[in-house]
């Protein structure tokens, strides 16, 4: 070691002026000659501990150097080689590490604090007890590595190999997880609460009640994974791939679950209230997809959670009606709560009564589930009661004798009214008969009077509504999409049978009653209307097309075979413009004869 070098790092020591351009300057002039001098140097001067702060080392090999002890923060050390290194207790503080190679190096006890380590190699590399709170370790291979015993809180392991990790019941939140290899690990209540997960891969990963409150999770593949019971509340899950796996008491309410793939997923008890999902993709191959609008998806899969009484005797009328006085009661004993009566079964031994809990107010459904069964079954005897007082069943006969000679014959008139302008969810099927304007005047009236008596007995046999004629167009309404198509499909079969020519449109959606001050009869309007008139004016003869959202609600998709097909529209409706191209179905029934 030069003379001046050491008489530098004696007047660095005795002054504490150890961020010296000068001492700076020296120091690598020594680390740049390899781990012999340096090492060596460092042997000869036990008493003297440089300051390396701020270092700038790039391109060097330094395999098997010891920087024990040292402080080396906000340094910048890139592409270098520390190979077999003593690191113990070395300060890495705010340092920038980027794409070295650490294989073997000892880093025990060694503070990485906030450390930039991107890209770095460490291979057999001893890190324990190292603290790496805050560091960024992107891109590194940590397979063989235990991170069990690290203070991880901050990190960053994005497009890191973490495959087979044992990370359970380890605070990993707000960690940044991207594009992170996770395959096989164990993330048994692991908590990833507001942890970035985006693209992570998840396969074959062990869960059990990990948290995944607010986390981010988008592109995750978690196919056939078990996420029984898991918590997703605030999760963004945007285009995850939830194809056949386990939702079972799983809780995602405020979650965004927009273009995720959902086939054959077990949803049994899950939890999504005030979910958002504008659109899902159904169907094994994760491609046919269904819009929602605000509040529809969490409307149509909310599970509720039920309540039920056992009566030992079938229930007569009068006791029936007072069944609502049991359900206020209960609602008057938990502010906010509201049941709704879901069934009344007779059972073998007496009557179930079955109670839906609609909304929760601000109590936790569990414990408000046993508050209320409790509650209901203590109250159960009192309603017994009823059955062997005879005086007070003798004075409900009458008051309920009373209430239908008041309000019955007015709730009729109420309910003419009422059904010109309620809204419904109704499946429309709109048809037209081609070449209709052709026909000469002598067979206009005979082809027609054929139309009909032809459709007449198939609508009756599948119950449309609210049947409307004009000339050679037909449109009719079911509350039930399989009978929709079904019937659609006859029809189409039977005319072309006889040699007409039809065109079918068949649509979903909310539908108004409403009166024809013209016709003097109930008509209807709707967007489902109009697109099931534009649907039919865009199918070729012979051809009857659904739309997604009526494949989505048939009951028996099984009877039917729907092939995706493109149109466009000659007419513009809402938001679509004229000529713009819609995503629908040709659809055909598989056997006609198949009752549904």
């Amino acid at each position: 070691m030069p003379q001046n070098m050491n008489r530098v790092m004696q007047h660095t020591l005795s002054t504490g002026n150890t961020k010296t351009m000068d001492s700076l300057s020296e120091l690598t002039k020594i680390i740049t000659q390899g781990a012999l001098v340096w090492n060596k140097w460092r042997r000869a001067n036990p008493s003297i501990t440089p300051v390396l702060d701020g270092i700038e080392l790039t391109n060097l090999v330094l395999d098997g150097i010891d920087f024990s002890g040292l402080s080396f923060s906000n340094a910048h050390i890139t592409q270098c080689s520390f190979k077999n290194a003593r690191l113990i207790s070395t300060s890495f503080r705010g340092a920038t590490l980027i794409k070295n190679d650490f294989s073997n190096a000892k880093l025990i006890a060694a503070n990485l604090q906030e450390t930039n380590l991107t890209d770095c190699v460490i291979q057999g590399a001893s890190i324990f007890t190292a603290n790496t709170r805050g560091a960024c370790m992107q891109k590194m291979d940590f397979r063989g590595h235990d991170l069990g015993g690290l203070n991880l809180q901050g990190c960053s392991f994005a497009r890191s190999n973490l495959e087979g990790q044992v990370l359970a019941k380890l605070d990993l939140s707000g960690l940044d997880l991207e594009d992170a290899n996770l395959t096989g690990a164990d993330l048994s209540y692991t908590n990833f609460s507001g942890a970035n997960l985006r693209r992570a891969d998840l396969r074959d990963a062990k869960f059990c009640s990990t948290n995944f409150k607010n986390a981010e999770l988008n592109g995750v593949d978690l196919r056939k994974a078990d996420l029984s019971g898991l918590e997703f509340d605030g999760a963004d899950l945007t285009g995850c791939d939830l194809r056949e796996a386990k939702l079972v008491g799983a809780s995602l309410e405020k979650a965004n679950i927009t273009g995720t793939k959902l086939w054959k997923i077990e949803m049994k008890g899950w939890k999504i209230a005030h979910i958002r999902c504008d659109f899902a993709l159904w169907g094994s191959t994760g491609k046919s997809k269904t819009t929602y609008r605000r509040h529809e998806f969490e409307r149509l899969y909310t599970q509720a959670a039920t309540i039920e009484l056992k009566y030992p005797h079938r229930l007569s009328s009068q006791e029936i009606a007072t069944i609502p006085i049991l359900i206020e009661h209960l609602q008057a004993t938990h502010w906010g709560v509201i049941l709704r009566l879901k069934t009344i079964v007779e059972v073998a031994g007496g009557t179930l009564v079955a109670f839906n809990i609609e909304e929760y107010g601000q109590l936790n459904p569990t414990k408000l589930k046993e508050e209320l069964q409790k509650e209901a079954e203590r109250i159960l005897s009192a309603h017994l009661v009823l059955r062997t007082n005879t005086k007070m069943l003798i004075e409900l006969k009458e008051e309920i004798a009373q209430i239908k000679e008041r309000f019955w014959p007015r709730l009729l008139e109420l309910a003419a009214e009422h059904e010109r302008e309620q809204i419904r969810m109704l499946t429309v099927v709109f048809m037209d008969l081609k070449g209709f304007s052709s026909w000469g005047q002598d067979e206009l009236s005979d082809k027609l009077a054929l139309f009909r008596g032809l459709i007449k007995p198939i609508l009756k046999k599948w119950q449309a509504g609210y049947p409307n004629m004009e000339g050679d167009s037909l449109r009719v309404t079911f509350r039930n999409a399989s009978a929709a198509l079904a019937c659609a499909c006859m029809i189409q079969g039977v005319l072309t049978a006889a040699g007409f020519e039809v065109r079918v449109g068949v649509e979903l959606g909310e539908i108004a009653v409403v009166h024809n001050e013209v016709t003097e009869l109930s008509d209807l309007e709707g967007i489902a209307v109009s697109m099931a008139a534009r649907l039919e004016a865009a199918a070729e003869p012979g051809q009857v097309l659904a739309s997604d959202r009526v494949k989505h609600y048939s009951e028996h998709r099984d009877l039917f075979s729907f092939e995706p097909v493109k149109v466009k529209l000659k007419k513009s409706i809402g938001d679509i413009k004229q000529g713009q191209v819609v995503e629908c179905y040709s659809v055909k029934m598989l056997n006609p004869l198949q009752e549904i």
